[in-house]
């Protein structure tokens, strides 16, 4: 499985539409027109309808051309994203694709049908996509050559029900051992020849045969005759009404190889199965993908139509959209997810939903020159929490250590709440108005009067959306870098954009100068008067990846002198401890590592020959020189000392006295309450935020514990 972030990439090709109507399974619908193929001018064609829809006028010529348009496309032969070229035919007019093409392509009117894809029949991929019924609920995954086509296949209960009540499905548990026995013997007494035509197996979604299961049924079928009689009226069988059986929406993707099972398992997880569910729903509700797809079928019909009167393939899907909020909500979700957005479909007055593929926000470690490049994407280790984490895991402290960093401006986000009203938009727009990229959730929260929980979903909210990210909360005093994933190409039109949004301040190129070496934001800050215009710079900065904070992380340092006083205590207390550490001055503790760094230069040094008479005839080259005394032990770290055990913990509780005797009872407390964060993987920067102290208080104590040797730090995003 891939370890690194990759930009988006949905790969799809196309979305399908097979239902099992009584018995034969049926390629009921498909978008695009022409998968595999340029689309672009049914996009066109459809998105000038729908303007037409909402009131928009266009003049004859407009229509005109965009018909010659289209018409001059479709004439032309397209190839697939892969190479491959697909099969060249027109809907526009009768013998258009050839049989002696692609015999593949051919049916009963030597013509392809419209919803023949991919140079495959429509009726042989329906039966390929229609599995068992013991897959039912389940992942489908079939590779055809380099496509993959991905769905998750909805069947009917028996009894073809697609709903059971929990009371059915426990009485049914309970008599099944029963019922099993019984059942067996009963249907090998009754079994007996049936036709499929009086069980209503052949049937078509649109009301109309086969012609094949027509003929068929008409030579099997016995004659009215006197040795075969009408049977009376009471005896006749009716035939029965269409019923779903079992439906599948199957998503056709081209992944790339290396990435084929994750781009495959994103699409199931956010999209595919989530549609499913939601079709399920409706079905069983109100009887929806049914009569959804029978307005589909009568749309389809036109097809022969389409073909007499020389209508265009984009009228017909544009009139088959405009019948079925099915095909509708089809088309929206391919339009979107093809394109790396959030799909929202509507399926019922009462039902809506959304589906999309998260994108990255940020990255915590920058691509290697071979792989996937992402210019332009946050840069930071903040949003990675650590897996073993119970310091930020509760909603609390969560609050105090995020805020949110709008993706647009404020004046857009609310004049899109206000196009769209909803119950949510007067909660979002007054949480707008009071949110600060400089003020956490907790203190916008505090100030404003809004509950946690309130702020926290529409928070939610507005990051599924993507118009905002959550970040640290800016601080003047924290440091600030140029990013070193930043898109330098847009660095042209983001200095136009930067001028107009501040025109009275320094240029683009010359704020990224002074933060090109690190330093402290305020640093850059004229006075008190420009606080708050340069915050928002740094807010723009950082919203489009320009700056990265570059933050602190450190670990415990067991000095030589600790790990001597240990070992000389053996497996005695902490109180022996006590006693027995001599407070060492600071310079003794730097004399002692440079007598540790200047013995064991001279331990590496060549050995001098012996006066030993009992080893002066032997070579100089095998004298062996003996140790008078071991020497002083080397500093280490220690990486996690939340999971410290055996010697590593005996280390921090001599560390802890010892910082108790040098500093005091206050730095002694301090220190134990700072110490599970000197893993490594919390930044320094939000103890203050977490223990709800003084950033200078926090300094100190730090620049304290460095002096003495106890601590060693690190920087970077």
């Amino acid at each position: 499985m891939l370890s690194e972030i990759l930009p988006p990439n949905p790969c799809l090709l196309a979305i399908l539409l097979v239902a099992k109507v009584n018995s034969e399974p049926q390629l009921v619908f498909h978008y695009p027109p022409r998968p595999g193929e340029d689309n672009s001018h049914f996009a066109r064609y459809l998105a000038a309808q729908e303007k037409e829809q909402d009131g928009s006028s266009s003049t004859d010529d407009d229509s005109t051309s965009s018909h010659d348009d289209e018409a001059a496309s479709e004439n032309k032969a397209k190839e697939t994203k892969t190479g491959t070229s697909t099969p060249e035919f027109d809907v526009e007019e009768v013998g258009s694709a050839s049989p002696e093409k692609n015999d593949v392509w051919k049916n009963q009117y030597g013509k392809p049908k419209w919803n023949d894809i991919f140079g495959l029949r429509a009726l042989g991929l329906a039966r390929m996509l229609c599995p068992p019924s013991t897959s039912h609920k389940q992942k489908f995954e079939l590779s055809i050559d380099d496509k993959v086509f991905v769905g998750r296949p909805i069947f009917a209960q028996e009894g073809e029900e697609w709903e059971r009540k929990k009371e059915e499905r426990r009485a049914r548990a309970r008599k099944s051992n029963t019922e099993d026995t019984v059942s067996g013997v009963l249907e090998k007494e009754n079994e007996g020849p049936t036709h499929p035509t009086e069980q209503g197996q052949i049937s078509r979604i649109d009301g109309e045969l086969p012609e094949e299961a027509i003929s068929d049924s008409n030579e099997d079928r016995p004659s009215i005759s006197a040795a075969n009689p009408p049977l009376p009226e009471k005896q006749v069988k009716t035939v029965k009404k269409p019923a779903l059986n079992m439906f599948h929406v199957v998503f056709v993707v081209n992944p790339p190889p290396h990435e084929y099972h994750l781009r495959v398992k994103e699409m199931y997880d956010h999209v595919i199965r989530k549609l499913s569910k939601a079709l399920r729903r409706e079905q069983a509700r109100s009887n929806y993908v049914l009569r959804e797809i029978s307005a589909i079928a009568k749309g389809s019909v036109n097809l022969k139509k389409a073909h007499k009167d020389d209508q265009p393939l984009a009228s017909l899907y544009h009139g088959i959209l405009s019948q079925s909020t099915l095909a509708k909500a089809i088309s929206v979700v391919y339009n979107n997810i093809s394109a790396s957005r959030i799909a929202h479909i509507i399926l019922t007055p009462s039902s809506s939903l959304s589906f999309q593929i998260p994108i990255p926000t940020s990255i915590s470690v920058l691509p290697s020159p071979l792989s996937p490049q992402m210019p332009g994407l946050w840069l930071t280790t903040a949003t990675s929490l650590p897996a073993d984490d119970d310091i930020s895991l509760t909603s609390t402290h969560l609050a105090s250590q995020f805020t949110l960093l709008l993706l647009l401006d404020l004046t857009t986000i609310l004049s899109e709440i206000n196009d769209t009203p909803s119950p949510l938009s007067a909660p979002l727009a007054h949480y707008l108005r009071v949110s600060k990229p400089t003020k956490s959730f907790l203190q916008i929260s505090q100030s404003s009067g809004i509950p946690l929980p309130d702020i926290q979903f529409l928070a939610s909210h507005l990051i599924y959306w993507r118009k905002a990210r959550a970040i640290p909360p800016l601080h003047q005093r924290d440091t600030y870098i140029v990013s070193p994933n930043a898109d330098m190409s847009k660095l042209v039109s983001a200095s136009t954009r930067f001028a107009k949004m501040f025109p009275a301040l320094p240029p683009l190129p010359k704020i990224l100068n002074l933060l090109s070496s690190p330093r402290a934001y305020s640093t850059l800050i004229p006075s008190k008067d420009h606080k708050e215009a340069f915050m928002k710079i740094l807010a723009w900065l950082l919203r489009d990846g320009w700056v990265t904070q570059l933050r602190t992380f450190m670990w415990v340092r067991v000095p030589p002198h600790i790990k001597e006083i240990v070992a000389g205590q053996g497996g005695e207390g902490e109180r022996s401890l006590e006693s027995s550490i001599e407070l060492p001055p600071k310079k003794h503790i730097e004399d002692d590592e440079k007598a540790h760094s200047k013995s064991t230069t001279t331990n590496l040094a060549a050995p001098q020959p012996s006066s030993s008479p009992t080893l002066s005839a032997t070579s100089q080259q095998t004298t062996i020189p003996f140790r008078t005394s071991a020497a002083p032990p080397s500093p280490s770290l220690i990486l996690n000392p939340r999971q410290a055990s055996g010697i590593n913990s005996r280390y921090l509780s001599a560390i802890s006295v010892y910082i108790l005797q040098r500093q005091g009872v206050e730095a002694q407390k301090a220190w134990n309450k700072c110490l599970r964060y000197f893993d490594g993987k919390h930044a320094v920067e939000g103890i203050a935020v977490q223990e709800g102290w003084k950033r200078k208080r926090v300094v100190e104590f730090l620049a304290g514990w460095e002096g003495e040797g106890v601590l060693v730090r690190g920087r970077w995003w």
